[in-house]
């Protein structure tokens, strides 16, 4: 006798469909088979019953940046990602001004805790505000379950010198960290940005040449050496253009240890978004920008063949008048980059690529759970359905066919760019630890419910050599 069974669904284990139950105890899967028995019973009848997503790029709460502060905090950014079938979500510990590495995410767990009604990790960000100590600060943030870190290669107080990102590479290494890389050429934007002013060319629509595929691809090489010269790990997030994918690729066959990731915005909407009127082109601007037919079509083939490994959301939520600075014809230089996704990213690849039968079963459960619990280190507790793991569920409703729109979300965000279109397939029952946030499409959990993950590092031993390895000179 479990404490919860859900009966009668088709379950996503591992291996394939199965028609069978789980037994739940004490917030895990404590059994996978026929005929099992509980306390209480949830009928999945009709249902596809689905690992809980993870989400492990998103943005909550984060300190005022560009004039503007997130519209979701922990808790309505938690809501948003339950209804859309994720149970674990993996933000940033983003620092403000004169704000430490350490003091930033000391700032995002003070923020989560008593909000987040689904669990969360958390990634540190170092910039060149992070303090001379930077090391110091990685070792103190790997004693209390951070095993992930993002530098950005672009963005005024933000963007790191080559010499603090060899710095970070090589604590990285050392601690068995992955490093995640916004990888665009911040000198071409720069220079391509002030050129577009120049010559009074600042419409949205330019937002695409100021954020070029090639400055994409250029930075996406460059990191990827980098990585290779000393042998850390590394995911390079939200790929958006065929060229920075294939940087990707021709890097694995180098043997570096690298990691794609790319986000629904570069599959589901495209440059042509930004040729519109002023206010309607601002739903659409995000970055890197997006993309050409040829990198949609480029990026589908790389989920389905494995190439591409993460589909995170880079949830970036803000009010629509901050987006546009209050503005009736904001441009490209004015307009505040980021989009909502937390909610919508699971529903679109389901409905679009799961049912579709573009992506088999395996690639979806890789590209929803599997893979982000595995590269960022908690593999022994959510990602998939197991005995032994988390009681992260989701049941799915594979017939529903509804309509996105914000007015149908949860996020505090009052817009999507994702408006008006048609999905199939909806979660109707998402629980976390066995206990159910979203109940018949209603929410159950309270604010405070969801729990601070501690992620387990990689072995440093299992790290590639650095290109730069010594040890033959030495022993010489």
């Amino acid at each position: 006798m479990h404490e919860l069974v859900i009966k009668g669904g088709r379950v996503a284990l591992d291996d394939g469909w199965a028609e069978c139950d789980i037994g739940i105890d004490d917030g895990r899967i404590a059994a996978i088979g026929k005929d099992l028995t509980g306390e209480k019973v949830i009928d999945a009848g009709g249902r596809w019953v689905m690992p809980g997503g993870i989400d492990a790029h998103c943005h909550l709460d984060q300190p005022v940046w560009g004039g503007a502060g997130n519209a979701d905090d922990f808790e309505s950014g938690t809501v948003s990602a339950a209804f859309g079938g994720t149970t674990c979500i993996v933000p940033f510990g983003m620092p403000g001004q004169d704000m430490t590495t350490v003091g930033a995410v000391d700032r995002a767990l003070e923020r989560a805790a008593g909000r987040a009604v689904i669990d969360y990790g958390l990634h540190a960000v170092v910039t060149m505000g992070t303090g001379a100590d930077v090391e110091a600060q990685l070792n103190q943030l790997a004693q209390r379950g951070i095993a992930s870190v993002k530098l950005f290669m672009t963005y005024q107080g933000f963007a790191v010198d080559d010499d603090l990102f060899f710095k970070v590479l090589d604590t990285a290494r050392h601690l068995g960290w992955i490093v995640m890389v916004h990888a665009e050429n911040d000198a071409a934007i720069r220079r391509t940005r002030q050129r577009l002013i120049d010559l009074g060319r600042t419409d949205i629509r330019y937002h695409v040449v100021a954020h070029s595929e090639t400055m994409e691809r250029e930075a996406t090489h460059r990191a990827l050496a980098f990585a290779e010269m000393t042998g850390a790990r590394m995911t390079i997030v939200h790929v958006s253009s065929w060229q920075s994918a294939e940087e990707v690729a021709r890097a694995k066959t180098r043997g570096v240890d690298a990691v794609a990731e790319t986000c629904p915005q570069y599959l589901f909407l495209g440059a042509a978004d930004l040729d519109r009127s002023a206010i309607d082109a601002a739903r659409f601007v995000f970055s890197p920008p997006p993309r050409s037919p040829r990198s949609h079509d480029h990026l589908w083939q790389e989920l389905i063949n494995g190439g591409i490994d993460l589909w995170s959301s880079d949830h970036s939520p803000y009010y629509f008048a901050d987006k546009i600075g209050h503005s009736e014809t904001p441009g490209f230089t004015t307009t505040l980059s980021g989009i909502p996704g937390i909610e919508t990213r699971l529903p679109l690849l389901f409905s679009e690529g799961l049912l579709t039968g573009r992506l088999t079963l395996e690639r979806y459960l890789d590209l929803t759970a599997r893979n982000a619990a595995s590269v960022y280190g908690f593999a022994d507790r959510k990602g998939s359905i197991a005995v032994g793991l988390d009681a992260d569920l989701a049941l799915w409703d594979p017939t529903a066919r509804w309509t996105l729109g914000h007015k149908a979300l949860h996020s505090r965000v009052d817009f999507t760019p994702y408006e008006g279109r048609v999905v199939t397939g909806r979660p109707t029952t998402v629980l976390v630890r066995g206990v159910p946030v979203v109940a018949d499409g209603k929410l159950h959990a309270e604010p405070g419910f969801g729990q601070f993950v501690a992620r387990a590092a990689a072995d440093p031993a299992l790290s590639k050599k650095p290109v730069e390895d010594w040890t033959p000179w030495l022993d010489a």
